[in-house]
């Protein structure tokens, strides 16, 4: 079998390639016939006589020294006996007719006249002949030499060429191929039977099958919700486990899964599956080997120290190895594609229960964010690509989970979640605890669990912490190692090797593997990282059975109630039971403000963790607790076995916890960290349509090489090699250099980023959102003035507090939620700005058991706070009822923005004008919130405790208006200019009302001076418009942006703004769409809100939001690239963050996003330039006039330069400004087209040139390189001659120049030379291969065999000859020195080549006349891209 496989790969022994469209030497410049040349530099064999006496005077053997003697080899020794005498060609003696002796070899070359390589060693013989005198010099050749050709009867003098051997000849009967044939038929009739047996085993196997769900569905029955406990117990798998049916056409599959649910199939191990799995593992292996043992014997490593002493002869050889190649890539890439099921795939599948791996399946969907990438031809890929995708699941993922025991429960552990097995389900399932809906339900938990209910719980859902698995480093090399990037350079690496490519597969080998190990030393450190974010534990005390006893926060389960300590770390999401606490969350937001936590209140208000209602009351994991109340308790150890009480103080700070592990919002992320979103931009959209474009033009490559070389299995090794350089295994690292390059200068300025894919996109940003307080302007709010309101009247606006009615100063003093912790006030900026501008303190000491806060006046009026309803999002308010404590009186105070207390305050108590005056004030840019107050008089404080809150808060009256002032911050300008001037819209998004945001919009240059700004509120249910500066209402808004925009510049431009309510409305009337890129400002926007905003935006453009991390975490999350502006240094609440709260980092992300977009695709088309050149103009050509360029230049090239300069490409500096326009983020573009094949272009003109050139010289014509007499498959001697030597030498400078043509920055990199990496390497470069292209022979040169020749060839060309031992050439006239005049002419042209191309570059592609050209196919085509106002 495997002999008429290989027959097939190749038909002759010995390869001969030959110009297809010339004849070398055939005739001259003049089209004169060419001479038949002489060939010097020939070697004369060896002569053998019967006596040494008959040996000519030249070679005559010289006396031997003192107790030396002559030997039949004609050298002098002191024994003869172990001496072979090379005229007996390892024959003995007797089998000759007479005895014969060897003549001292002639040590100095000879020139045959008229050399024909037909008959080469004939000539060589007689010219021999006639320098030893024997053969008159008159004679002519073919005529008797007197000297006989070598045999075993002839008696005269006679040459001492023995006869050549057999060839030895592989039979395929050997052993070893006998042994091949039984491996590898017992093999595939093993997996055979396997697979039937294995069938039959799993007949019934898809009924076993099972879905679940990943979203939690929450069911509460009422018996559940009347316990005393709230307790229910949220099975997250949807709906009932699900039969599948029969397998079969109709069995489900992963691809045919509903959306968030996974397929769980059960496997059992098996005696023969095990055999089989490690077989499989052994074959791999043993393919590698065999490839590496082929590739052993063509050195003679393998057998005896003979080349081929396995294999018989090079033939049989690369036959052989062409043939174990293919099998072996087809192998490896099967093992790779199945490598996450292979080994499921030799276990039986069985029922769930029985298990001993269940194999969780589900689809992995790829989230598309991209712009304009949707071309007809990337189209048509990503149809295909889907439809294969979809064919063969490659969207499936699936993952072994190796099943556990606790007890009698059965569970597995997928992505860190916890799924136990239900029986009644018949299913895994994920368990969630839900204790309660309501503030008073949780408040029921307050006894904690019995150890019992703890350990159950535990059991379903797993201990509280996460385990984070990093590999060592072996084993990560392993893991980057097995992945088709590294398969398809080691299968190069196996040609190379093969091929007597040695030295430059080394190189490679170094690069490749120095490549992978720092790739893997960044991978593991990063998982490093995570490993400690994640795998967090500590002590902390815990009720259990009614007592407090030291617990491991990993044994934490929902229902436990803990005690809370200051400097304390929280390992779970919760809730506060009793006391207060201030918690630094600025590594979960992003918000460097400590958070002032409050205790659940005992009433039947809505709980809901994720509500911003319901933030005041929870605690997170991962953040940590900066003070509480009563920090300090004693604290005895104990044991959770003795269950002795650790201190008979009740802590005062306690919280319930609600979720641990990855049901907690850090788990949460990091899951989302460890198994990340796959994201598609625009350069993966594309680089399959340039994998694919590239493949093709390898393939011409690999058939113009087999054409061109000869047809046979040499031209197969010489066709691999124009596809490795067609594909460069560099290509994918390209794409990806550019963005890592870009995070550690961005790490510098401060911003991090926890998604480096992302820096690609920041360089296509064409809309930037912006939240206003604590982004455009500082963060706090200064005290302005409040305006009172008296019998439905206004007052004057007063700064002085002490001016103001009591009754208005203890609402200031009391209607907040900052509290004092040190000495300091802890809370919102403009409730800790309102409490200090009123001059009271807070005082510690509480004088009724129903007070919450006691608060004194500077005049010692005493005041006490009965009860607080924070701030709610939904409400735009807050609450407090206090005491005041010289009268008696409860008062209720009420503090929102002035729409909502509007609204919630007694109709009578308005003034007529408050709109008018709030808006007036809005327009000031005051921040503006009103208070309404409400005497109860002298009440029951209990009963004020359980007062709900719309009770509480009905009746009150409008009594002032506060107003504060939000500065800008001193750069918001120049950025936002900056933006503007980078073709980047601006717009905000805020919580603030419209007028203050359209009065910041205009200070910061958002919105121009002269602009009008319309404004859409609800009236009557429907979007009024009105002029903020006259409150005219815009009858037709779509009329009005068509009248602005016919008239252009000559009216003031109309910028729209809206309230959330206006947009909601917008959006349900379908009105949206179309004004979007209208509005300027969205106004009073709630966190979800935000969220839809930016969703909107995204499908226009690709979006960034940029906010400090508070109620806009959402939005941040949401966007294509998202920024917060916070002082932690790496805020997880989005994909970058900024440690410095300018505006400017926005900016800056810019800049840099763009430069590492650039600068990705400078190192894609210079790797393209690189295979172009390689493999169309260096490659082909060379093969065409069968020339191989010198290793040195292959070394050079492919070990040095391609490296270097890829890295120095990237070291291009950022522009110092936005330029006002984007990059191209299109591979396949026509930009980087007109750059990639305009470069080939002229690099093909020049290099023909150069060749043309070259064929008009007279000193070449009739000294051209004739392959018909050499085995090509040495290509190292192939490089001795003028076209190769040509070739180098201009494509050395095409490759080189194109990492400086690619360094041009344009408008976003800074000038060509402040790269000075590049400017360094590239002028050395460029040196380096001009001294070889004009330098006289010498040292450098001779290594790369440019302008060099044999020892007496160059002394008898006149210069002086190097040093530098080098092997004979292999042309007939020794040498490849041009002359002077030609050398500096091909350097000149050379030289025209760099600017030409550099000039093409600059000035065409991304100059004038590029830009020219872009502006008529625009003028006559239209511009897809969607046009908005900046």
């Amino acid at each position: 079998m495997l002999r008429y496989l290989v027959l097939v790969t190749g038909l002759a022994s010995v390869a001969y390639g030959f110009p297809a469209f010339n004849t070398p030497n055939s005739v001259d410049v003049d089209g004169n016939t060419c001479p038949v040349m002489d060939r010097s530099g020939l070697m004369c064999p060896v002569l053998c006589v019967r006596d040494f006496s008959s040996c000519p005077d030249l070679i005559q053997p010289s006396e031997c020294p003192a107790g030396e003697q002559l030997c039949d080899d004609g050298a002098c020794y002191d024994n003869c006996d172990d001496v072979e005498n090379p005229c007996l060609c390892g024959m003995p003696a007797s089998d000759f007719d007479a005895t014969y002796k060897a003549c001292p070899s002639y040590s100095t070359s000879v020139t045959v006249k008229q050399y024909d390589p037909s008959t080469k060693q004939e000539q060589i013989e007689f010219a021999c002949a006639q320098t030893w005198g024997l053969v008159s010099n008159n004679a002519t050749f073919g005529s008797d030499t007197s000297v006989a050709l070598w045999a075993t009867n002839e008696t005269r003098t006679m040459w001492g060429e023995c006869p050549v051997a057999d060839e030895p000849q592989l039979s395929f009967t050997e052993t070893f191929c006998l042994a091949f044939y039984g491996i590898i038929g017992a093999e595939v009739l093993l997996y055979l039977l396997w697979h039937v047996y294995k069938s039959i085993r799993e007949r019934h196997a898809a009924q076993m099958r099972r879905i679940c769900s990943q979203l939690p569905k929450t069911q509460v029955s009422p018996s559940v919700a009347n316990n005393k406990q709230y307790e229910k117990d949220v099975v997250q798998s949807g709906p009932s486990s699900i039969d599948i049916p029969m397998i079969g056409e109709s069995a489900l599959s992963a691809s045919q899964l509903p959306a968030g649910s996974m397929l769980l199939r059960g496997y059992k191990n098996d005696i023969s599956g095990i055999f089989m799995y490690y077989l499989t593992l052994l074959s791999t292996a043993a393919w590698i080997g065999l490839l590496m043992i082929i590739v052993l014997d063509y050195y003679g490593k393998v057998k005896g120290g003979v080349a081929y002493g396995l294999l018989a002869n090079s033939n049989d050889s690369m036959s052989v190895f062409i043939f174990v190649w293919h099998l072996a890539a087809i192998w490896l890439i099967a093992m790779l594609a199945c490598k996450r099921r292979l080994r499921n795939y030799f276990r039986i599948e069985c029922s769930l229960p029985q298990a001993r791996v269940v194999q969780v399946e589900e689809r992995q969907e790829e989230v598309i964010m991209t712009e304009g990438s949707q071309n007809r031809l990337t189209q048509l890929v990503t149809k295909a690509y889907n439809a294969v995708v979809l064919k063969f699941g490659l969207n499936i993922v699936a993952e072994s989970c190796a099943t556990q025991h606790i007890g009698a429960n059965q569970f597995i552990e997928y992505r860190c979640t916890r799924y136990v097995f239900i029986e009644k389900a018949g299913s895994f399932e994920c368990h969630a605890f839900v204790l309660g809906e309501t503030h008073r339900a949780l408040l029921d938990c307050h006894g904690g669990l019995t150890s019992a209910e703890a350990e159950a719980r535990l059991t379903r859902v797993g201990e509280n912490f996460i385990r984070v698995y990093v590999p060592s480093f072996p084993v990560g090399l392993l893991q980057e190692l097995f992945s088709y990037t590294y398969l398809y350079q080691m299968m190069c690496l196996f040609v190379w090797f093969y091929f007597n490519y040695f030295k430059l597969a080394l190189v490679q080998l170094c690069v490749i593997l120095i490549s992978a190990f720092i790739k893997v030393f960044i991978r593991l450190r990063s998982e490093r990282r995570v490993k400690m974010l994640a795998e967090r534990r500590n002590q902390c005390r815990v009720r259990r059975n009614g007592v407090w006893v030291d617990l491991d926060t990993a044994d934490l389960v929902p229902g436990d109630v803990v005690a809370v300590e200051a400097n304390m770390e929280v390992m779970c999401d919760g809730c506060i039971l009793r006391g207060e606490a201030v918690v630094d969350e600025s590594s979960l937001t992003g918000e460097a403000m400590p958070v002032r936590k409050l205790p659940l209140k005992n009433e039947a208000i809505a709980y809901d963790p994720q509500n911003s209602a319901s933030k005041a009351y929870s605690v997170y994991a991962g953040t940590r607790v900066l003070q509480c109340t009563g920090s300090s308790y004693g604290s005895a150890p104990t044991s959770l076995d003795t269950m002795v009480p650790v201190d008979s103080a009740e802590p005062q700070t306690q919280i319930l916890v609600l979720r641990t592990r990855t049901a907690t919002d850090k788990g949460k992320l990091i899951q989302r960290i460890l198994f990340p979103i796959q994201y598609s931009f625009v350069l993966d959209e594309q680089l399959r349509v340039s994998i694919l474009a590239l493949l093709a033009y390898g393939g011409v490559g690999f058939g113009l090489s087999i054409w061109l070389m000869g047809a046979d299995r040499t031209s197969w090794f010489y066709g691999l090699f124009v596809v490795s350089q067609a594909l460069p295994p560099l290509l994918p690292a390209a794409l990806v250099i550019g963005q890592s390059v870009a995070a550690d200068r961005l790490r510098r300025q401060q911003i991090f980023c926890i998604d480096l894919p992302r820096i690609n996109l920041c360089g296509k940003v064409r809309l930037m959102l912006f939240d206003k307080t604590g982004t455009l302007t500082h963060s706090g709010m200064q005290f302005y003035s409040v305006q009172e309101i008296a019998d439905t009247t206004f007052g004057n606006a007063e700064q002085n507090i002490e001016k103001l009615s009591d009754q208005i100063q203890i609402g200031l003093a009391s209607c907040h939620a900052a509290t004092e912790i040190d000495q300091q006030l802890i809370g919102n900026p403009v409730d800790v700005e309102q409490f200090q501008a009123t001059g009271w303190r807070i005082e510690n000491s509480r004088e009724d058991a129903h007070s919450l806060d006691t608060l004194v006046a500077p005049d010692h009026r005493t005041v006490h706070v009965v009860k607080r309803f924070e701030f709610e999002h939904a409400r735009q308010s807050m609450s407090v009822a206090v005491q005041d404590a010289a009268t008696g009186h409860v008062h209720v105070f009420v503090k929102g923005s002035f729409e909502r207390i509007k609204k919630m305050a007694r109709v009578d108590s308005v003034p007529a004008d408050y709109d008018a005056v709030t808006a007036a004030w809005a327009k000031q840019g005051c921040y503006v919130l009103a208070l309404a107050h409400r005497n109860l008089g002298e009440m029951d404080l209990g009963s004020v405790s359980r007062m709900p809150r719309a009770q509480l808060e009905s009746g009150c009256s409008l009594v002032s208006l506060l107003l504060f002032r939000n500065t800008l911050k001193e750069d918001t300008p120049q950025a936002i200019a900056e933006l503007r001037g980078g073709d980047t819209r601006s717009v905000m998004v805020t919580g603030d009302t419209a007028l203050t945001a359209a009065y910041i919009a205009r200070e910061c240059g958002m919105v121009d001076t002269a602009s009008r700004v319309v404004l859409g509120t609800i009236e009557d249910d429907a979007v009024v418009w009105r002029d903020t500066a006259t409150d005219a209402v815009v009858d037709d808004i779509n009329a009005e942006i068509r009248a602005v925009s016919a008239q252009g510049s000559q009216v003031p431009q109309v910028e729209l703004a809206v309230t959330e309510a206006a947009f909601d409305w917008l959006i349900k009337s379908g009105q949206i769409r179309h004004l979007l890129l209208h509005i300027r400002i969205f106004a009073r926007m709630t966190p979800q809100g935000k969220i839809t905003c930016v969703n909107l935006h995204m499908e226009r453009a690709v979006t960034a939001m940029c906010g400090d991390g508070g109620n806009d975490t959402g939005a941040l999350r949401a966007a294509h690239v998202g920024i917060a502006l916070s002082e932690a240094e790496a805020s997880i609440v989005s994909p970058f963050s900024s440690a410095n709260p300018s505006v400017m980092s926005c900016v800056t992300l810019l800049r840099e996003g763009r430069a590492g977009l650039a600068t990705t695709l400078a190192a894609y088309k210079f790797l393209v330039n690189y295979a172009v050149v390689m493999a169309l103009l260096l490659e082909i050509t060379q093969f065409y006039f069968s020339v191989i360029v010198p290793e040195a230049v292959w070394i050079m090239v492919d070990g040095f330069t391609t490296s270097i300069m890829l890295l120095s490409i990237t070291q291009a500096r950022t522009a110092k400004k936005l330029a006002p326009s984007r990059p191209t983020g299109q591979l396949i573009g026509a930009h980087t087209l007109a750059s990639i094949w305009g470069q080939a272009a002229i690099n093909i003109a020049f290099l023909y040139g150069s060749i043309g050139l070259l064929f008009a010289q007279a000193w070449f014509r009739c000294n051209e390189f004739d392959s018909s007499d050499i085995d090509t498959s040495l290509w190292w001697l192939l490089g001795d001659n003028y076209e190769a030597e040509v070739i180098s030498i201009v494509c050395l400078f095409q490759f080189i120049n194109a990492a400086g043509v690619y360094n041009f920055g344009y408008r976003y990199r800074r000038a060509w030379a402040t790269n000075y990496l590049l400017v360094l390497m590239y002028s050395a470069f460029l040196a380096v291969v001009s001294a070889i292209a004009l330098a006289d022979p010498n040292r450098f040169g001779c290594v790369f065999r440019i302008n060099c020749g044999n020892t007496q060839t160059v002394r008898d060309l006149g210069y002086s000859a190097s040093t530098v031992h080098i092997s004979e050439y292999n042309n007939p006239l020794g040498h490849n020195v041009m002359p002077r005049h030609f050398r500096w002419t091909l350097w000149a042209m050379c030289v025209v080549n760099i600017v030409v191309c550099l000039a093409y570059e600059k000035l065409v592609v991304l100059g004038p006349v590029g830009r020219r050209v872009k502006a008529w196919w625009v003028a006559k085509h239209g511009d897809s891209k969607i046009q908005f106002k900046l």
